[in-house]
């Protein structure tokens, strides 16, 4: 039996094993990508989220890559783009969820009052965002209280 087919598959092996994951892990990406640009005026807000929500939620904005909750960068904007005409439906949206909570999928209160404006402002301005800024300035759109909670049957 010939020692050739082994001597090709460790050489094959060993270029597999050592020299792809070096091209691959010496890579980087683009300067830009996948970066969503964050006013310095809403930087609390985004701590606020990464703080409270984070652990749950993913929102590139934030920085979060949260493992129970949905990512809210699809769930929000489905179209694939926000712009200020969405940010009322969507802070309406996520002011009930964080105020109210959602069906024992989510606990209620998880910030409250200013607090729970600031981060439903950020996540309405930001949420599908990707590689491009708020949709409008945070510091002078609307925050409505929450609407009432709804009880629930149980």
């Amino acid at each position: 039996m010939s020692k050739q087919p082994f001597i090709v598959f460790g050489i094959f092996a060993a270029l597999c094993l050592l020299v792809l994951p070096f091209f691959a892990l010496g890579k980087e990406g683009d300067q830009g990508a996948a970066v969503v640009q964050v006013e310095p005026r809403d930087q609390d807000a985004k701590q606020l989220f990464a703080d409270n929500c984070g652990a749950c939620h993913t929102l590139a904005a934030a920085g979060t890559d949260g493992v129970v909750g949905p990512d809210l960068d699809a769930l929000l904007v489905t179209s694939g783009a926000n712009s200020a005409e969405q940010y009322d439906g969507i802070y309406s949206r996520v002011i009930t969820a964080v105020s109210c909570g959602l069906g024992g999928r989510m606990p209620k209160d998880i910030v409250l009052g200013e607090e729970a404006k600031e981060v439903a402002s950020f996540v309405a301005a930001y949420a599908g965002q990707i590689g491009k800024g708020a949709t409008v300035d945070t510091a002078t759109a609307e925050q409505p209280d929450p609407r009432p909670c709804q009880p629930t049957s149980g």
